[in-house]
């Protein structure tokens, strides 16, 4: 075994990196569950013998896809939208565009019939949405409550305010409410058995990502909390920790009130968790499949567990030094583009999709200024507990070029140290072996076709030197926020967005340079849809 081998299985949470990247092709030959059966879980999680209220038809526009964005913000001052209290339509609206049904598929071949705003690994989503309203919403009571997409009802789970030992559980600073996602292992782990745990930190990164973005269209402040004390949280919320957990915690306050601090917030102590009543809400199950299966998931969940909010963070220790490039290597990202109101949220939700079951993206070239926009707030930062303020992801991109008319094929860095943001070509980087293992790894997808390939990456070591098994999620979590960025504003532009997991992590790594401590975590497949028999009408009110 080498040193970096050694290193790198060395803990329970690199040990599961581990297995997931270097190790995956073992981890799949030990086997996956069927689907498509009576035995299937339920696409959405339903609640018996609790009180359910029905929301309000949501908006069919919210604002622009862009205000959650620092860059945006600054050049557009006067228009920022600050909504003065968060009443139920607008949490009609936040839910629904946040991760309601935005359409469904028709006919004989539909085996994943319905979609959500955000992507899901054959349509499972794992992810959880729960709300907890601090103050009551119009005719909506204050507690908290899960969201059925399914009906855009919510049941209550327990009435009342956001209890103090929640607040310091999770280091809020003061908020109208609180949105946590969580992971339901189950509806993904029955068919990937461990390989779930990767699959719901993605989706819960996009779903956290999707939050923010429908949040500041809205005119409400988001900041998301990856290190909560998870006894408390996942006592408040009824969830037993195995089954589900929370995964992420996003405060909410409206923009338009001035920001409130919680006041001498204290280390939380171990037995806080007897300060929130238990409760044990019951659920609808379907799937029978004892959790041992999964259990290399369940062991790296319960060495993630924290007891409270942690030191801040040097976001600059989890990205590699990067040299300064020549002026004929950067392709500029940030020309002119269409102000307030232009990038409408609601219709780039709508738009978004993954390319269909077989992707085969349209003839190229595609015009350079609709990749441009796509990319350019990708890595703008996000409000989190990992410092006091906004800072950016802790997530590197790298975007092979393969169709952009006026663009030569080639690999470059997205940089954002400098300035505005700006592709850095990466010179005598041999691409094409990636695309030819893409093709053979992905066959449902011709990556080869594609206008480009976007490569997320994040350092591992990092993540373990400062969150320790947690990083695993947070650093998921981070690069999901990013793709869903790129996804949204590429479906703004015409365009699909596939994200794949088919990859050989060690090629992609070799391609962009890294070292054994950087991981490619997402892969995104950008192109333009091609007319197919797929019929996807959407779910309109």
């Amino acid at each position: 075994m080498s040193s970096a081998t050694g290193v790198l299985r060395g803990s329970v949470g690199l040990r599961f990196w581990w297995r997931t990247f270097e190790g995956v092709q073992d981890l799949f030959a030990e086997g996956h569950g069927e689907e498509g059966g009576p035995d299937d879980p339920l696409p959405v999680k339903t609640y018996r013998g609790l009180p359910r209220h029905v929301l309000p038809e949501p908006v069919r526009r919210i604002g622009d896809a862009r205000w959650s964005f620092d860059a945006f913000r600054a050049s557009h001052p006067l228009g920022v939208p600050r909504l003065d209290r968060l009443g139920e339509q607008a949490l009609s609206a936040l839910l629904y565009w946040t991760c309601g049904f935005g359409r469904i598929e028709l006919g004989p071949h539909a085996a994943w019939p319905y979609h959500r705003m955000v992507a899901s690994a054959r349509c499972f989503h794992p992810v959880e949405l729960y709300v907890w309203l601090a103050h009551p919403a119009s005719a909506l009571p204050a507690g908290c409550y899960h969201y059925d997409p399914a009906h855009h009802s919510l049941t209550l789970l327990r009435p009342g305010s956001v209890p103090d030992a929640v607040r310091v559980a999770t280091g809020v600073r003061g908020a109208a409410g609180l949105l946590v996602a969580s992971a339901w292992f189950r509806k993904a782990a029955f068919r990937y058995r461990d390989y779930a745990y990767r699959l719901c930190a993605q989706e819960a990164g996009m779903t956290v990502g999707n939050a923010l973005l429908c949040g500041a269209a809205l005119g409400l402040r988001g900041r998301v909390h990856h290190r909560f004390d998870d006894a408390v949280v996942n006592r408040a919320l009824g969830l037993d920790e195995v089954e589900e957990t929370a995964f992420a915690v996003i405060e909410l306050a409206p923009a338009g009130e001035r920001a409130r601090k919680l006041a001498g917030v204290a280390p939380v102590p171990l037995s806080v968790a007897a300060d929130v009543a238990e409760i044990r809400p019951v659920h609808v199950q379907t799937n029978t499949t004892p959790a041992h299966t999964w259990s290399g998931l369940s062991e790296l969940n319960l060495a993630a567990r924290l007891t409270g909010p942690g030191a801040p963070v040097d976001p600059a220790d989890f990205h590699p030094p990067a040299d300064v490039p020549s002026a004929d290597a950067v392709l500029a990202l940030s020309g002119p583009e269409p102000g307030p109101g232009g990038v409408e949220l609601a219709d780039a939700l709508r738009a978004r999709d993954s390319g269909g079951r077989m992707f085969l993206p349209a003839a190229r070239p595609v015009a350079v200024d609709r990749l441009g926009p796509a990319l350019r707030y990708a890595l703008d930062p996000v409000p989190s507990d990992h410092t006091g303020a906004r800072c950016r992801p802790l997530v590197d991109a790298y975007v092979l070029m393969l169709g952009a008319d006026g663009v030569s094929p080639g690999l470059h860095r997205l940089d954002t140290r400098s300035g505005p943001p700006v592709l850095v070509r990466l010179a005598g980087r041999d691409w094409r072996g990636v695309v030819g293992m893409l093709c053979d790894r992905t066959p449902a997808v011709n990556s080869a076709k594609a206008d480009a390939l976007v490569f997320l990456t994040v350092d591992r070591l990092a993540g373990e030197r400062w969150f320790g098994a947690r990083g695993y999620r947070v650093l998921h979590q981070e690069a999901g926020i990013v793709a869903q960025r790129i996804s949204v504003l590429a479906a703004a532009a015409g365009l699909s967005v596939r994200v794949t997991n088919g990859y050989h992590d060690g090629m992609i790594r070799e391609l962009i340079g890294a070292d054994a401590a950087q991981v490619p975590v997402f892969t995104l497949i950008i192109g333009r849809r091609r007319p197919t028999a797929q019929y996807e009408p959407p779910l309109t009110w």
